[in-house]
């Protein structure tokens, strides 16, 4: 009933919007400097056709025994944006992923290939738009800071990206199908609500990608973030929410709830979430699991002879909760440099400590890496 109601508020904003006139949210400049967190969050672009992306080829050594511990490289990540501007209010895109080329997937396919974005962007008036497709789900920051050339690190938190120990409580990168609304808010910053076919938990067949086997289910999830970035230059706050259910009855709920904060001063850079939510009858020792868990990034670029601001110091913390009942709980300490080679291509170089915490056995799977990575 949740979705069938915004569907039509949707429709009847389609239907009564004025004609929109220039920019919009999410305009991505052609020739311009850019970040991929503004080619996820484009809507309409001054170009008829646009090609972007990025890639990224990276090193690790892990302490252990194959597979968890190894020496290996890997072709991490190759990732094109296309994007065409059909008419003034419409503009679509997609954005594929080629992943771990030529990691054996199947008899028939050598890398993991996704669809990380395919949209119809709607803009019927200034800062209102309107998403059809495959989305990338508005839930607090790093879903949006992902990319390779975006993150300082090699790693992303672990809490809401599988690492080494697994057992993450939101799983980035975060696609699904659905109808996204995306709202301009003068004097605060913007607000985002959908509706998708999937839910927080996640994984091959709860992702919202399978609509008919034993995952499946006619219910949706409704989510919503806002983000608070008119009060200080370089500051952005926020909340995030999503609920739905995830189980074949459509019974079972699945819940998220995040905050997060974004503060940039000069050379230096603070990022954090903190997470909470329940998955109803997951636990494996109460009936319900409860999650939870937060990350903070501390970035300084400082200006050094020679090469002025071309180098990054990074430093994460990750601490987090994957079932509070069953004391399933782990921690993590990422340390991090990131050189600007020449425009637009990366070179870092990253340690990872990993910790098994609660009841979980230690085990010895710290990793070191090294990544290049471009932009264009």
């Amino acid at each position: 009933m949740k979705g069938i109601l915004m569907m039509l508020g949707v429709g009847w904003l389609v239907a009564t919007a004025a004609p929109v006139s220039n920019a919009v949210a999410g305009e991505l400049e052609s020739g311009g400097d850019f970040t991929f967190e503004d080619v996820f969050s484009t809507r309409q672009q001054t170009e008829v056709f646009s090609l972007h992306g990025y890639a990224a080829f990276q090193y690790f050594d892990s302490q252990g025994t194959p597979p968890g511990g190894n020496q290996s490289f890997d072709q991490h990540i190759f990732e094109p944006f296309f994007g065409y501007q059909v008419n003034e209010r419409v503009f679509t895109k997609m954005i594929v992923e080629f992943e771990h080329a030529p990691e054996r997937v199947d008899d028939d396919q050598f890398a993991e290939i996704f669809i990380e974005q395919a949209e119809i962007d709607v803009t019927p008036r200034r800062g209102t738009t309107l998403a059809f497709g495959a989305i990338l789900v508005p839930f607090g920051l790093e879903n949006y800071f992902h990319a390779p050339s975006d993150n300082r690190l090699i790693t992303r938190p672990p809490m809401v990206k599988s690492g080494t120990n697994g057992n993450s409580i939101l799983n980035n990168t975060w696609t699904d199908v659905g109808i996204q609304w995306i709202q301009d808010v003068p004097h605060v910053g913007s607000l985002d609500v959908y509706v998708i076919n999937g839910s927080a938990v996640q994984g091959r067949d709860t992702r919202g990608r399978d609509t008919s086997g034993p995952n499946a289910n006619t219910g949706k999830s409704v989510g919503a973030e806002v983000q608070v970035t008119a009060l200080h230059p370089g500051l952005n706050i926020g909340l995030s929410y999503i609920t739905g259910p995830y189980d074949l009855a459509s019974q079972l709920d699945s819940s998220r709830l995040g905050v997060h904060a974004l503060l940039t001063l000069g050379s230096f850079l603070l990022q954090g979430e903190y997470l909470m939510g329940r998955d109803e009858g997951l636990g494996t020792v109460t009936p319900d699991r409860d999650v939870s868990g937060y990350y903070v990034v501390g970035s300084l670029q400082p200006s050094l002879p020679g090469i002025g601001k071309a180098l990054d110091l990074n430093l994460r913390y990750t601490d987090w909760t994957a079932d509070d009942d069953a004391g399933n709980e782990y921690s993590e300490l990422a340390i991090g440099v990131r050189f600007l080679v020449v425009a637009n291509t990366w070179v870092k170089g990253e340690y990872e400590i990993n910790h098994e915490d609660g009841t979980n056995p230690d085990v010895s799977n710290n990793r070191v890496g090294v990544q290049l990575s471009v932009l264009f």
